[in-house]
């Protein structure tokens, strides 16, 4: 099976170009919806199914040949730049595959059920599978420049999700739309892919080759033993915050959420903002300590400033984006410190959980009747009793709380930075995690507890194709945590022949930290969920938080995530890019393009008006031209 890996990416692709090509062709309505979510599902589950042979094939194989590769063919070739199409399955890339495949064969299945009487069905499902083609081309890739056409890949796929719904009018609270939302995840996006194509270039200038492994000769191989620029990693670390929303290119994905939900999980737990991430585990020889210590700082600062953002946020999906932005911040913050390894198992952790607590929104505003403002909700545990459960399940993986999934992989984090001395990066993830636990209470309060605010829906559960996969991912949010165990450090042994880490034993002062993290999790989370369950949350958007009136300007400052938006719009949007928007608009294509266009028009209309001036119609004129014309000829001759 080993050989036939070229099958994981091959077959979401397939699914593909079937959706696209044929079966949007079936007129009949009902039979056109379910055959495109099937033929999708099921081209995504083969390909974990394969993943999962290859997986424990892999497995078998003793520890430094852990790895292997198939070259399908030479893509360009031109003097010494050679750069194969090739996928390379090694541990890392491994355990990558097993998520994106596993997580998004979930999301697929639920897609099912949410999306149904969907218009544009066939479309959605078509590009959910590109997605994941794309990710997995990404992750499996063993080139650079291949890993760039991934990354490149679950842009668009971004773009075009994102903006499924373009056609709806007015998004959460007046704003979110989908377009502009798709637009903006697009333009901030290519900011960060400008860095890694400079950063690329720079590799090849020093290496002479993009390849990571082949037989010595591969640039990671040979970057062991030379000296990087830290200007190379630099860039790569540019284009990690783009592509895992941290500071300062992590707008984009608050926004993001006016996608349909399925999506929104797609791209926070699989796919997309893991990219990053996964970018510095995969390239970690070729950082230089001097940017070691930049990207510990940008995920330390990350995680706290969307962990107190997420706080004041009223979008029961926005609550959740502003977790995803500071828990990417948790993985970049880890891989700034070298715990590679630890950052990978938050990553798998967060996947799990992250994918059901979105999905569970999902079922939220499916049961609400497209209710996504939490002011209007409360009391559902009531009417959704199975989705209350899982939520809560994945409400106390994310918040830490033992023995979660989550518990395992962010205390991993918090002992790494406190046995490296790394104190005050200790403090500042310790305050992001207080902040997490603080607002997934608040959200459970204020959506399942109390009694409900509106009362223009009538609240149900989901049916069992939403159901069956959150009570799934339930069970994969309280068992996930056992791949890297103390004692064990499974995970950790299994990436130690690519991220050449070595497994941290916990002392009894790591259990005390361990024990203690915990009880401020539980407490910081109960605070919450009792604050907001004695307090009476108003619908009336006008009407502020109740903590707005004990924090007051904070508030609105936490509200806007710290106007990180309305800075760029103020020093950039305005007066640049649409300026230049304006320029281009009236100067450049009204007097530029247009002028040229139809100046050529003009000319030869003028032209032809002097020519047809010399056409009277009198014989007598057109004689005395020719008498004219005759006589030139002779006096010439």
């Amino acid at each position: 099976m080993l050989n036939l890996i070229w099958l994981i990416p091959l077959l979401p692709m397939l699914g593909f170009l079937v959706n696209a090509l044929g079966v949007w062709r079936v007129r009949d309505d009902a039979q056109r919806e379910r055959l495109a979510g099937y033929i999708a599902s099921g081209a995504v589950v083969l390909s974990f199914l394969v993943a999962l042979v290859a997986f424990f094939q892999l497995g078998a194989l003793p520890g430094e040949e852990r790895r292997a590769g198939v070259v399908l063919w030479e893509w360009m070739g031109t003097g010494r730049f050679h750069i194969p199409f090739g996928f390379l399955f090694d541990p890392l890339s491994a355990v990558m595959v097993l998520l994106v495949t596993g997580v998004s064969s979930i999301i697929h299945i639920y897609s099912i059920g949410y999306m149904h009487g969907d218009s544009r069905v066939v479309r959605y499902f078509a590009y959910l599978n590109l997605f994941v083609a794309m990710m997995l081309c990404l992750v499996m890739a063993d080139n650079l420049l291949l890993l760039f056409l991934g990354w490149e890949g679950v842009g668009l796929c971004s773009f075009l999700l994102i903006g499924h719904w373009y056609d709806k009018k007015e998004g959460n609270f007046g704003r979110g739309v989908a377009t502009p939302a798709a637009a903006k995840a697009f333009i901030v996006n290519r900011i960060g892919d400008a860095a890694m194509l400079l950063a690329m270039m720079a590799l090849f200038f020093q290496f002479e080759t993009l390849t990571f492994f082949h037989e010595g000769a591969g640039f990671l191989e040979t970057a062991e033993h030379m000296q990087v620029s830290s200007i190379v990693s630099f860039l790569l670390l540019i284009g990690v915050t783009g592509k895992s929303a941290q500071i300062p290119l992590f707008v984009w994905l608050p926004d993001a959420m006016a996608g349909p939900t399925p999506v929104s999980a797609l791209i926070h737990a699989a796919t997309m903002v893991t990219a990053g991430v996964y970018l510095i585990a995969r390239t970690h020889v070729i950082f230089t300590d001097a940017t070691l210590g930049w990207v510990t700082w940008v995920g330390a600062i990350t995680a706290l400033l969307a962990a107190t953002a997420a706080v004041a946020q009223m979008d029961i999906k926005k609550v959740l984006a502003y977790s995803t932005v500071s828990q990417l911040g948790y993985m970049v913050a880890a891989a700034g410190m070298g715990a590679y390894a630890v950052a990978i198992f938050h990553l798998l952790t967060h996947g799990v959980f992250k994918a059901l607590l979105f999905l569970g929104s999902g079922s939220v505003i499916h049961g609400t009747h497209e209710t996504q403002d939490m002011r209007k909700m409360g009391g559902l545990r009531r009417h959704m009793p199975v989705t209350y459960w899982t939520y809560l399940v994945g409400a106390g993986a994310l918040a830490g709380i033992f023995p979660l999934a989550g518990f395992w992989s962010k205390d991993e984090i918090l002992a790494h930075a406190w046995t490296e001395g790394q104190f005050l990066i200790f403090v500042i993830l310790v305050v992001a995690s207080l902040a997490t636990a603080f607002y997934m209470g608040r959200q459970i309060a204020m959506v399942f507890w109390g009694n409900q605010r509106d009362h223009t829906y009538h609240a149900h559960e989901s049916g069992q194709m939403m159901t069956i996969p959150l009570i799934v991912l339930a069970v994969g949010s309280l068992l996930a945590g056992a791949m890297n165990l103390p004692g064990r450090h499974a995970l950790t042994h299994w990436l130690e022949p690519v991220l050449h880490t070595h497994p941290h034993e916990f002392g009894v002062a790591n259990w005390v930290l361990a024990m203690v993290m915990t009880l401020l999790a539980v407490g910081s989370a109960f605070v919450g969920w009792r604050y907001y369950t004695t307090n009476e949350v108003k619908i009336d958007a006008k009407v502020k938080d109740p903590l707005y009136h004990y924090t007051g300007d904070l508030w609105e400052l936490l509200e806007e995530a710290w106007f990180f938006d309305a800075f760029y719009e103020k020093m950039a949007v305005v007066p640049g890019f649409r300026s230049l928007a304006a320029f281009l608009a009236t100067v450049f294509d009204k007097e530029g393009i247009d002028g040229a266009v139809n100046g050529v028009g003009q000319f030869f209309t003028h032209l032809s008006s002097q020519v047809r001036s010399f056409q009277s119609g009198y014989m007598r004129t057109y004689a005395l031209v020719f008498l004219v014309g005759v006589i030139v000829v002779v006096g010439y001759f």
